[in-house]
């Protein structure tokens, strides 16, 4: 992955563990997400309190993003994807204090081969830009640029 001058730049991992969120006062959501019932939702905020506001514009910045944005978007998710690791309320053994452990890595995944629909819609100048009496050369190249987020 290359940023935008065109550099190498590894893409920087966040892991999330229990104990983290507990710290954070956060023990009653994780337990919900655990739990068999609904999910309780976690704010920006408190990701930012968990992850620290230096450790999330990292992140933020190997992945192109701002950090309010991934923050929003950890928040989002973060309890589905414990959830969704953890079914039936299982999760790795307790983390002390009958608290349940587990540690959440998000990551970007490196995508080697992608097949996708491309729609292009050419425009040619306005009739005004054209001279109608010289030919005009169109070369049919077309750069296309694809940002990692």
């Amino acid at each position: 992955m290359t940023n935008e001058d065109g550099a190498n730049v590894e893409p920087t991992s966040l892991t999330i563990s229990a104990e983290s969120l507990a710290g954070a006062g956060l023990e009653p959501q994780v337990r919900s997400w655990i739990g068999d019932g609904p999910n309780e939702a976690i704010t920006a905020g408190q990701i930012v309190a968990v992850v620290g506001e230096d450790r999330l514009a990292r992140v933020a910045e190997s992945l192109g993003r701002e950090p309010a944005d991934l923050a929003v978007d950890l928040a989002a998710r973060l309890p589905a994807l414990v959830d969704a690791s953890a079914p039936a309320g299982q999760s790795t053994p307790d983390a002390g204090g009958g608290f349940p452990g587990f540690q959440v890595r998000w990551a970007p995944v490196p995508v080697q081969d992608l097949t996708a629909d491309l729609e292009i819609q050419p425009e040619i100048a306005s009739a005004g830009g054209l001279t109608l009496n010289n030919e005009v050369t169109i070369d049919g190249s077309v750069t296309l640029t694809v940002r990692y987020l």
